[in-house]
């Protein structure tokens, strides 16, 4: 039934939920690379010295993404991907109090967890709602998304680190906590997880929003023979 359906609302609720985090995810990630100068200098440290924090958040999110991956099965993909949003938002939002290399530095290997955990789940939850003539297209859109956050730090960064230091490019990445109520309203939860923890009502609620004329209750069953994807 979803892979025959055409673009309505609620698949344009769900990109813009997804492509909003996905830019929260990509700004947190190129933001590092614009304040580094400023952190050499507060701190004195040398650029092998200064690179190590992108190793920090690169390898939280290798752990990220090998964790929150399999967590999202057995909790739900809404779940997963808003608690890894409150992940990084806050660990990158306390690491512009740091006043010293290893506080900063691990906090970015925290905030790495939430940027890793995301990504995988984001996918996931796109390409299970997608119609197959859009699928591709959706999450190629929903992707742009993330070099999109590159260009929103690098701008920032601009205005910022002069007028308020680099602490202030930090702050905002705090900023998808002020939508997470928002986005728990919007993005829906995986219609398998629905269908693997028994949910009949609230498979039935996405169901309908999914299609638009849908009347599905929670006495319709696939019929004897057809095929589940």
């Amino acid at each position: 039934m979803i892979d025959e359906q055409k673009f309505n609302r609620f698949y344009l609720q769900i990109l813009l939920c997804c492509i909003f985090i996905i830019i929260c995810d990509g700004y947190d990630m190129f933001m590092l690379g614009t304040i580094l100068p400023s952190l050499m200098a507060e701190w004195r440290i040398t650029a092998v010295e200064a690179g190590l924090f992108s190793s920090y958040a690169l390898f939280g999110m290798m752990i990220g993404a090998l964790v929150f991956g399999p967590l999202a099965d057995k909790f739900g993909r809404k779940k997963v991907i808003l608690i890894c949003t409150v992940i990084f938002s806050v660990f990158t939002f306390t690491s512009g109090f740091a006043d010293d290399p290893t506080s900063f530095g691990i906090q970015r290997f925290i905030a790495g967890l939430g940027l890793g955990g995301v990504m995988p789940n984001l996918i996931a939850i796109i390409t299970e709602y997608s119609p197959e003539k859009l699928r591709s297209t959706l999450v190629a859109i929903m992707f742009s998304g993330h070099a999109l956050g590159g260009v929103v730090a690098s701008l920032g960064a601009m205005y910022l680190i002069p007028n308020f230091g680099w602490r202030a490019v930090v702050w905002l990445g705090a900023l998808p906590l002020i939508f997470m109520p928002i986005l728990y309203k919007l993005l829906p939860e995986s219609i398998i997880y629905f269908m693997t923890k028994n949910k009949k009502s609230k498979l039935v609620s996405v169901l309908n929003q999914v299609k638009v004329d849908g009347q599905y209750t929670i006495n319709d069953h696939c019929p004897s023979g057809a095929t589940q994807k």
